[in-house]
């Protein structure tokens, strides 16, 4: 059995319509550059920062290798007894070698955090699926709703009241009244 309403305004009824309407729309704008963003997150961890490291661990192996061939040639000079220190060659050695771990060590990173934020990217996809369903399915039901509730409140607005009958008149009122004629 349906409760009697109280509508005290048929325009709150279509403000609330409306914003209901624009709340659903605005979500799901929301929700699609959400996941644009998840989208291009992943598309940059996935594609962009793993051939970014490569390239530097090649380009490190390539400066450990200029390094070592120079630090070797340092080695190789001498006047007469007397051997150069070849330190600041030494110094790059370790500097090249260093930034070769580093890179190394971020590609690993990198491939680590793929597979963490894939993971919590599905995640988050089956949560906002949830909202989705919500937006598609339930919002466009609740106007239709709201839509049918509306044309009832402005019937219902529109029949007019029936008119009082008259006061019914008694015979003693009638002489009581008007008895000097």
């Amino acid at each position: 059995m349906n409760a009697p309403a109280n509508v005290n305004s048929v325009q709150a009824v279509r403000d609330f319509r409306g914003n209901l309407q624009r709340f659903g729309e605005q979500a799901t704008d929301c929700l699609d550059s959400l996941h644009a963003q998840v989208h291009r997150m992943i598309d940059w961890l996935e594609h962009d920062r793993p051939a970014y490291w490569q390239q530097q661990v090649r380009r490190s192996f390539d400066q450990v290798a200029e390094a070592r061939q120079s630090l070797q040639r340092c080695q190789m000079q001498s006047v007469g007894d007397h051997r150069p220190s070849c330190t600041e060659e030494k110094q790059i050695l370790a500097r090249t070698k260093a930034r070769l771990e580093y890179s190394q060590r971020k590609l690993e990173a990198v491939s680590r955090c793929q597979r963490v934020v894939e993971e919590e990217a599905n995640q988050f996809r089956g949560r906002c699926g949830q909202l989705d369903n919500l937006l598609q399915r339930d919002v466009p039901r609740m106007t239709g709703l709201l839509d049918r509730i509306l044309v009832s409140l402005e019937e219902y607005v529109a029949i007019s009241a029936p008119e009082p009958p008259p006061p019914a008149v008694s015979d003693g009122a009638t002489s009581g009244e008007g008895g000097d004629r």
